[in-house]
């Protein structure tokens, strides 16, 4: 059976399929995991114990720097080689009996490989070994070059007595005669130590782990290896030699890579001479038993894997059987058993989950027509009957009504795009219906752009969740669709009669929409809009009249601010009355403006385009927003048709002025008798030309005037002040001093001083 469902129905094998490989990659993990931390752990205690191993070899180091100290102070303390440094002249009798001292000292210690003593008076040199002068002649030299006591030990091939062809491997100690002040500064003992004895000294430590083992001094030079042809091999371009020279540790270890081999590196620094002792290890060779330890990981693994296997199978058998009893239930699974194909169960479930979705999708667009229809033919023209039969089905004595608005962004209940209102329509009857089934609610679309609802409730107010729930379906349609909704809701009702006045208030209920603005929920309430129906109602028409005149001042800034006060002033009256004024006041600017504009076809194309559009307006803002642009708009065709009228008048004004100043009653109003004008609108005019005030400009024509009588005449201020046409003197006095900083007499006898300097 298991062997069929494998090869049969796809999920089955699936899901045994992830059983395995998850299984399978949660063994691998925990093996790889395991054998990791174990081999990290072994590297870090072998680590440790070849650290521990190399500081006892670092003693070495200080048990041959103390052999060859003694060494040389032996040597210092014996006379005849002492007088052997000493003596200038090359006596042969001395000489081999300083030889046989010499021998007797190496003999006593076996890890010197021979000894030299250098007279650089007599030039003379002894070995133990038979080594000349010349075979030694560039350590000679380096020794006449260097004047301290001490050199460190220092590796270096010499030339062999026997063969000058073979060459011995030999840790050098040289000893200066500066170190004893009555030597010879000419003079000094070498002290050749044999690598093979400290060979193996260090070599004794060294185990199977350990593939090499060696000491290099601070400039990286190999002192000693475990392979002898690496001595004074220069390893210091090696980065694991660079790592330990730079490191100020005295000991540790880590890993590299050394020749292409994953390496452990263990080093000790000596503390009484400049070596550092060194081990590495290949990786792979730090347990001797690692190929039998990878072996029983992954035998152990094997094993693990087969009981998975077996845990799959169990696991997929009982988390398959809730999917094969839905299958044995689907009347195609017995059909498809009779042959031998490979069956997805998932397909099987898909599809038939899609015709049983079509087939409920089916049902419920019927339900929902027919719901919407009962709902059409109770709002719409129904009778008793089609109420009783909702009574019946709804859930509570009391029925309310409510109805959705949608706004839209040009102004029109229905927007531009009547295929797209009837979309979102259909969307918002739909959420709204998903929204409130749970209260037994009826959702229809009743008109263009107009959703009404028809909610049974158990009690004559409405409930709170209720409210709550419309103006989740409010968030809902904004956030989803992009859709502003205004929710308009009725009383409620018990009757047929009460439903539709129901429906009729919360329509009625948009009228506030005009002053609130879209997007929220308004109650019907009959007693306050019964008390604004009683409301006496005033047209503000003096801010008619400043809104005019701004229009034909070209006051743009200052007509803005008046048509706000205006919109402000009539915000308190209800909706009728408010459209009233709105008509009245668009009557008022075509009457006021139309007339000088009468030629201007596009004037009047702005009054009817705006008379067309002003039932279209949602809220009193866009009322607002509109008659600003159409003030604007009609500034503009005043300012250009006006514009050569204002400059005539000015310029008539202006001449009046300058023809008739001398006369006492010249004044605004007289002026503006003469070009048939209001006085207010020639003094505004007059000033918005001129930038300046009428009886300023007539001030400063007379002054003028008077200002060259004064310079041409002998007749008195006060006759000069009436020939101008100012009566009284005082005042006159007082605005020539004003414009000119100066008074009439002062004046005039300056311009006096003035015409005889100048004769």
């Amino acid at each position: 059976m298991i062997r069929q469902r494998l090869f049969r129905y796809a999920v089955y094998r699936n899901m045994f399929l992830s059983f395995v490989l998850l299984t399978a990659a949660m063994i691998a993990l925990v093996t790889v995991v395991l054998y990791m931390m174990f081999s990290w752990s072994t590297a870090k205690e072998v680590g440790k114990i070849s650290e521990s191993m190399l500081k006892q070899n670092s003693a070495v180091s200080s048990v041959i720097r103390d052999q060859v100290y003694n060494v040389g102070n032996l040597l210092l303390s014996d006379k005849e080689i002492v007088n052997a440094l000493l003596d200038k002249e090359a006596d042969p009798v001395k000489q081999y009996s300083v030889f046989g001292t010499l021998n007797r000292v190496q003999s006593t210690y076996p890890f010197i490989h021979s000894i030299g003593i250098y007279n650089g008076s007599n030039n003379t040199y002894l070995n133990t070994k038979g080594i000349t002068k010349e075979q030694e002649k560039a350590l000679l030299e380096e020794i006449n070059s260097k004047n301290t006591s001490y050199f460190h030990l220092f590796p270096r091939k010499i030339s062999s007595a026997t063969s000058a062809n073979r060459s011995e491997d030999v840790l050098t100690f040289v000893l200066l005669p500066s170190y004893y002040s009555p030597l010879s500064s000419k003079g000094a003992i070498v002290i050749n130590m044999s690598t093979d004895t400290i060979q193996e000294l260090i070599g004794g430590y060294r185990n199977e782990a350990v593939d090499s083992l060696h000491v290099i001094d601070d400039k990286g030079t190999i002192i000693t290896h475990s392979d002898r042809s690496r001595f004074m091999e220069d390893v210091s371009q090696e980065s694991y030699v660079q790592s330990i020279l730079e490191s100020d540790a005295e000991s540790g270890y880590f890993t590299r890579s050394i020749d292409g081999r994953k390496s452990l590196v263990t080093y000790v620094k000596s503390k009484d001479m400049n070596w550092t002792y060194i081990s590495v290890s290949q990786y792979q060779n730090l347990l001797f038993n690692m190929q039998a330890l990878r072996t029983s990981a992954l035998v152990l693994a094997l094993a693990c894997f087969v009981v998975s296997l077996f845990l799959s199978i169990w696991l997929t058998h009982h988390a398959y059987n809730p999917i094969r009893h839905l299958l044995e239930k689907m009347s195609a699974i017995p059909k498809m058993k009779e042959n031998r194909r490979q069956i997805n169960e998932f397909a099987i479930l898909d599809t038939t989950y899609a015709e049983m979705t079509e087939k409920m999708k089916s049902m419920e667009s019927e339900a929902s027509v027919a719901r919407q229809a009962h709902v059409l033919q109770l709002l719409k023209g129904g009778d008793e009957t089609a109420f009783r039969r909702l009574a019946r089905e709804g859930k509570g004595p009391y029925f309310l009504a409510a109805v959705l608005l949608l706004d839209s962004l040009d102004g029109s209940p229905g927007g531009e795009d009547e295929e797209l209102q009837s979309y979102t329509c259909a969307a918002v009857v739909q959420a709204a219906q998903q929204m409130l089934e749970p209260e037994g609610a009826s959702v229809a679309m009743v008109g263009d752009g107009t959703v009404a609802i028809i909610l049974p409730m158990k009690q004559s107010r409405l409930p709170l969740h209720v409210l709550g729930m419309l103006e989740e379906l409010q968030g809902e349609l904004l956030r989803t669709l992009r859709v502003s909704v205004t929710v308009g809701i009725g009383t409620a009702a018990q009757t047929y009669e009460e439903l539709r006045e129901s429906f009729d208030c919360a329509q009625s209920c948009f009228q506030q929409r005009f002053f609130a603005g879209k997007g929220r929920i308004f109650h019907g309430d009959p007693v306050i809009a019964a008390e604004s129906e009683h409301s006496e109602a005033q047209y503000p028409d003096k801010r008619e009249k400043r809104i005019i005149e701004a229009i034909k001042l070209q006051q743009r800034d200052k007509l803005e601010k008046e048509i706000d006060q205006w919109i402000k002033e009539i915000r308190d009256y209800n909706y009728h009355e408010v459209m009233f004024f709105i008509n009245q006041f668009i009557g008022g600017l075509y009457k006021q403006l139309n007339v000088h504009t009468v030629k201007n076809r596009e004037s009047a194309d702005l009054f009817l385009d705006f008379t067309r559009r002003i039932t279209r307006f949602q809220t009193l803002q866009e009322t607002a927003d509109a008659l600003k642009d159409l003030a604007l708009r009609l500034c503009s065709l005043s300012e250009e048709s006006g514009a050569v009228r204002h400059a005539e008048v000015v310029d008539f004004i202006q001449m009046y002025v300058r023809k008739h100043y001398a006369r006492p009653d010249m004044s605004l109003e007289q002026v503006a008798g003469e070009v048939k004008l209001s006085r207010s609108y020639v003094g505004k005019l007059f000033k918005a030309h001129c930038e300046l005030s009428f009886n300023d400009y007539l001030n400063a024509v007379r002054l003028e005037k008077a200002r060259e009588l004064l310079a041409s005449t002998e007749e008195s201020v006060q006759s000069i002040s009436e020939q101008v046409g100012i009566l009284n003197t005082t005042y006159f006095y007082t605005l020539f001093k004003k414009h000119y900083q100066i008074s009439p007499a002062q004046f005039r006898s300056q311009h006096a001083i003035e015409t005889k300097k100048a004769q």
